[in-house]
C-alpha cells in the first residue's frame, strides 16, 4: 500500500512539473507567466516595458485620451464626428453625422502606448483600425495611420503582418486566397484566429520556446545554470542584431516568411529579401528601421562589438534620462580625448549629460503623420533616429 501511494505521488508530481501547454503557439511554449517563478524581477520590470505594450486589449485602464465630455470628440467637418465614449464598462469611437449616430465600433486591442497609442476592432475574423489615435506629442487625438480628416470610415483592414512586430502571436483561420478573382471564384480575405492572440513582446519572443527549459528547472531546482534556452548575449554579434532586427528593419524588402517563425539565432536574411530584391529602394524611416539607420552609422560601422543590448535593456522601458544613454557614448568617446565631441561650449561636463539630442535628434516619420480635430494641417510624427552622426543643426 506505502509503495502504490509513493507511486500515485511521484506520478502526480512528474505531471505537475510536465503540465500539457495550453500556449496557442504550440506544446514547446511555457507561456510568459512560467517565467515569473524564477526570475521574478526580470518579470516584472519587463511588464512596464513599451514591448510588453506593444499590443494590449483595449482596457479602459489601459486607454490614453480623454473620455470627457468636451475632449472626447474629433470633428471632421461642421456636420460629422467621432466621440469616444464609455458604454457599460467598454470603450467605443462613436461616428455622429448631423447629430445621430451612425456607427459605433469598439477598442478591442490597443497598438503602441509610449509615443502614440491606436486601436482595432474585430469584425468577424479580422481586425480593422479605428480611425482616431492618441498621440503624445500633442496631448490629443489625431487621424490614425492610412486614415484622413476629409472622410471619417472604420475600414482599414490590419492584417497579420502587423501583427508580427505588435504582438508574439497569432494563427491563421486561413490565408488570402491569390487566385484569380472571377464570379465563380470570389477571393478569400485572410482570417485570423482571435483565440489564439498572444498579446505583447513576451519572453518567448525573444528567447524562444521555453517548455523544455522550464520542467527542467521544475525537476532540477538546484541547478543555476539555465538549461534549454537562449541566452541572448551568448550568440555571435551578428544573431543579437537579427534578434532585433527581425522587427526594426522596416518593411521595405520582400519577406519570405513570417515573422513569427523567427527563433533567437536564426538567420535575418532566411526571412526577407535583401534591398536590392524589393520592388522600391526608400531610405530607412525612423518608425520601424532602427537596425537601418544604425548600420548606416560610423560609429557602427568601426565597432566590433556595437549592438541593441549596448544601449538598450530589453528587460526595463526606455529611461527619459538621456544622460543614462550619453554614458553609452562618453564609453567609446572619453572627454580630452580626439573622440570626444569638438564643440567648445558649453563645457565638458554639460556635454557629456546630452549627446543624444545634437547627434540622435528626434527626426519626422516619413510614414506616419497625423492631423487634429478640424483642421486639414499634417502634424509629423517625430521619433529619435538611430543613424548616429554630426548633425549641423542640432549643434549650432
Amino acid at each position: 500500500m506505502l509503495l502504490l501511494i509513493f507511486t500515485v505521488v511521484f506520478l502526480v508530481k512528474c505531471m505537475d512539473s510536465k503540465k500539457i501547454s495550453t500556449d496557442p503557439r504550440g506544446v514547446e511554449y511555457a507561456g510568459a507567466g512560467s517565467c515569473r517563478s524564477c526570475h521574478q524581477a526580470v518579470y516584472d520590470s519587463f511588464r512596464l516595458t513599451s514591448h510588453h505594450a506593444a499590443t494590449a486589449p483595449g482596457d479602459p485602464a489601459l486607454v490614453k485620451g480623454s473620455f470627457l465630455e468636451g475632449k472626447n470628440s474629433f470633428a471632421f467637418d461642421d456636420n460629422r464626428q467621432v466621440k469616444m465614449e464609455k458604454r457599460g464598462g467598454r470603450l467605443y469611437q462613436v461616428l455622429y453625422k448631423d447629430g445621430k449616430e451612425k456607427e459605433a465600433h469598439p477598442f478591442d486591442i490597443s497598438f503602441g502606448s509610449k509615443n502614440a497609442q491606436t486601436w482595432l476592432y474585430w469584425s468577424g475574423n479580422n481586425t480593422y483600425q479605428l480611425p482616431i489615435s492618441f498621440y503624445t506629442s500633442v496631448n490629443n487625438w489625431g487621424t490614425s495611420p492610412g486614415y484622413s480628416i476629409l472622410y471619417p470610415s472604420f475600414d482599414r483592414l490590419i492584417g497579420r503582418n502587423c501583427f508580427e512586430c505588435h504582438s508574439s502571436h497569432i494563427g491563421f483561420l486561413h490565408g488570402a486566397d491569390s487566385s484569380p478573382l472571377t464570379t465563380n471564384n470570389p477571393q478569400k480575405r485572410e482570417e485570423m484566429d482571435r483565440r489564439s492572440l498572444v498579446t505583447g513582446i513576451d519572453c518567448e519572443r525573444c528567447h524562444g520556446p521555453a517548455r523544455e527549459h522550464v520542467n527542467y528547472h521544475a525537476q532540477n531546482p538546484g541547478q543555476s545554470q539555465g538549461r534549454f534556452i537562449t541566452r541572448i548575449l551568448g550568440m555571435s554579434r551578428q544573431q543579437q542584431l537579427d534578434a532585433c532586427a527581425v522587427c526594426h528593419s522596416g518593411n521595405d524588402r520582400v519577406k519570405k516568411k513570417s515573422r513569427f517563425a523567427f527563433r533567437p539565432g536564426d538567420t535575418l536574411s532566411h526571412f526577407f529579401g535583401s534591398l536590392m530584391d524589393s520592388i522600391i529602394k526608400t531610405e530607412p524611416d525612423v518608425h520601424g528601421n532602427q537596425y537601418g539607420l544604425l548600420t548606416e552609422s560610423r560609429c557602427f560601422i568601426q565597432s566590433l562589438q556595437l549592438t541593441c543590448n549596448t544601449c538598450h535593456d530589453p528587460h526595463r522601458d526606455s529611461p527619459s534620462n538621456l544622460a543614462i544613454y550619453s554614458a553609452k557614448c562618453v564609453g567609446c568617446h572619453p572627454v580630452g580625448s580626439p573622440a570626444f565631441c569638438t564643440v567648445q561650449s558649453p563645457g565638458a561636463d554639460v556635454l557629456v549629460q546630452n549627446c543624444i539630442d545634437c547627434h540622435m535628434p528626434n527626426q519626422p516619420s516619413s510614414a506616419i503623420s497625423f492631423q487634429l480635430s478640424g483642421s486639414t494641417q499634417r502634424y509629423s510624427y517625430y521619433l529619435r533616429t538611430h543613424r548616429i552622426g554630426v548633425y549641423h543643426l542640432e549643434t549650432k
